[in-house]
């Protein structure tokens, strides 16, 4: 049974013709990412470097210890601190997922719905009044079919130390979900510090558990500090496989010890509750992060319009066939490379039309390690390898298409409505998002009604200031329909900038994607912003503009309170 619990051992890097360290043989650390639970309750770290990736674009590591960075320990540590606690203040609940979860990544699931701090908030003394007839009634939901597709149930939410009389809160179960990222598969979940691993129950529970494949579940969590480590203590981590002739059985009564009862949800969900299910439903299928929306925000906040939002996490939505048509070009209209990987933009053919280049004219990839690289000439797209490139889905050149891989929080702010942010903290050039809606041409905006105005992103990213700009102009419209990037707000200082990217369709017919991307190091729970009008910024900056303008009768009253605002928004 031991072996059954036993890692496989670790693949040997090479770092011996690696490139980018210093003359000690040591990589800098760009910071930790992840961490796993053993089932003995020990840790490890999944560590980003920096100037070292394998063949495939993968540049992280498992770690047992990271001792000469106590600093990113402790950082990433008081990080999922915060998330834990937030968790166990929301809901009590712990969802139970079976039963093909493998049994070696249960102490990191747990860990990830803060069981032990959900555990002390528990009451001390739950009753135990009526505990035959509420396991008898649990046992009977089990069997009953979903009102939803009509089939028993195959998950359980697993309630601890609530008030008998406390009914199950409208929180939407959530569908498993597999993302693969490079070599590693990922957790939509951050991690938190280590504990002592769950009780009696819950072991036992776990025992019964069915399971096939072990994989690395590992964090999307970002926090950024330059350091070293060397090279000799870096090491990956491939679980093995396991398996348990156990299946799993029906619960019983028997089966449910202490403080532990199965219940399933019973009210319909409504209101928030009922938007976030939806709204992470629709992100879930493109493979992307959860969206929260914050308990800040109660059901009378929600607007009658967003009822009907649909949420499109990736992906143009056309108002008519003739500009679907326009995008959708002929196969044969992609330059495709035959890059397996692709390394050099010089000679990855996709790249020929593209205009990112260093001074001596050599062509250069807009990213680096992943993260965006902004040095891209003003009026430039960005052209990502496309699906007809021979190269794998981890190219270095597939930065912006892939699903995104932080969770979002769409909250209230104090001056400007709803907002969005991120609760992890993200590295400078980190690409979070596309801004998605309906798209529609330019001069169609103006038979909008009135209340679509401010969703409305012209595409203007490869427009020059002062210059004639041939070709035909659209714009995205995300009113009805989009993603989380609608709700980012305005700010003269933002934390985000934009860009034009291109790997769906080609350059020429002028409709790219809008990519936000991270303009600084953005700390866990700060707001995401971006600014609506930077040409007005290059004004001022260029000494051309007046920081104070006169308000136009159409624009509106900036409000984003920063030492650069401009004082209103050309709407």
């Amino acid at each position: 049974m031991t072996d059954l619990w036993r890692r496989s051992p670790s693949p040997e890097e090479s770092w011996s013709d690696a490139e980018g360290g210093n003359e000690n043989g040591e990589w800098p650390i760009k910071g930790i990412v992840g961490e796993e639970v053993d089932p003995d309750g020990t840790l490890r770290y999944e560590v980003r470097w920096g100037n070292w990736s394998r063949k495939d674009g993968t540049n992280t590591t498992w770690q047992p210890d990271i001792t000469d960075r106590g600093d990113l320990v402790n950082r990433w540590k008081r990080t999922q601190r915060l998330k834990r606690n937030s968790l166990a203040q929301d809901s009590l609940d712990m969802e139970v997922s079976w039963p093909d979860d493998a049994v070696h990544k249960r102490f990191t699931f747990l860990r990830a719905q803060a069981y032990e701090e959900k555990k002390r908030k528990r009451p001390d003394n739950p009753s135990a009044a009526d505990w035959d007839k509420e396991i008898e009634l649990a046992c009977r939901r089990t069997d009953e079919p979903d009102a939803e597709d009509d089939n028993a149930a195959s998950r359980l939410r697993v309630r601890r130390g609530t008030p008998r009389s406390t009914p199950s809160s409208d929180v939407p179960r959530s569908s498993s979900v597999k993302r693969t990222r490079g070599s590693t598969p990922s957790n939509p979940l951050s991690l938190s510090k280590r504990p002592s691993v769950g009780d009696d129950a819950f072991r036992s529970l776990m025992s019964n558990l069915s399971t096939s494949s072990v994989e690395s579940p590992r964090s999307i969590s970002k926090d950024v500090a330059e350091g070293s480590k060397h090279i000799t203590t870096s090491r990956s981590v491939k679980s093995g496989r396991a398996s348990t002739s156990a299946g799993l059985p029906k619960p019983t009564p028997s089966d449910m010890k202490g403080n532990v009862i199965f219940v399933r949800p019973v009210k319909p969900l409504r209101g928030r509750a009922l938007l976030q299910s939806n709204w992470n439903q629709a992100a879930q299928e493109t493979g992307a992060a959860d969206i929260r929306i914050s308990n800040e925000i109660v059901d009378g906040d929600i607007e009658q319009h967003l009822h009907k939002f649909k949420y499109i996490e990736r992906k143009y939505n056309f108002g008519n066939a003739k500009l679907q048509s326009t995008f959708n070009v002929d196969p044969g209209a992609f330059l495709a490379c035959r890059c397996k990987p692709c390394q050099r933009a010089s000679q990855c053919d996709c790249q020929t039309g593209s205009d990112i280049t260093n001074e001596r004219g050599q062509k250069l990839y807009a990213y680096s390690g992943g993260l965006y690289t902004f040095r891209i000439p003003q009026g430039t797209e960005v052209i990502e390898c496309n699906k007809y490139c021979r190269c794998s889905p981890t190219c270095c050149n597939r930065v912006a298409q892939k699903p995104r891989d932080v969770p979002i929080e769409i909250f209230k702010t104090k001056q400007c409505g709803w907002g969005a942010r991120c609760l992890v903290a993200l590295p400078r050039g980190k690409v979070l998002g596309l801004y998605i809606g309906t798209l529609l041409r330019r001069e169609d905006v103006d038979n909008l009604p009135p209340e679509h105005i401010g969703y409305v992103f012209d595409l203007d990213g490869t427009e020059i200031r002062g210059q004639h700009n041939a070709g035909d102009k659209y714009s995205v419209d995300s009113y009805e329909c989009g993603n989380w990037t609608r709700f980012v707000n305005h700010s003269c200082s933002p934390s985000m900038k934009v860009y034009s990217v291109v790997f769906d369709t080609i350059r020429e017919v002028h409709m790219p994607y809008v990519a936000f991307v991270a303009a600084q190091d953005i700390p866990a729970g700060e707001e995401l912003t971006i600014d609506y009008e930077p040409s007005a910024a290059e004004e001022i900056a260029e000494g051309t503009g007046k920081r104070k303008r006169k308000i136009s009768p159409t624009a509106l009253l900036c409000k984003c309170s920063s030492k650069q605002c401009r004082g209103w928004i050309k709407q």
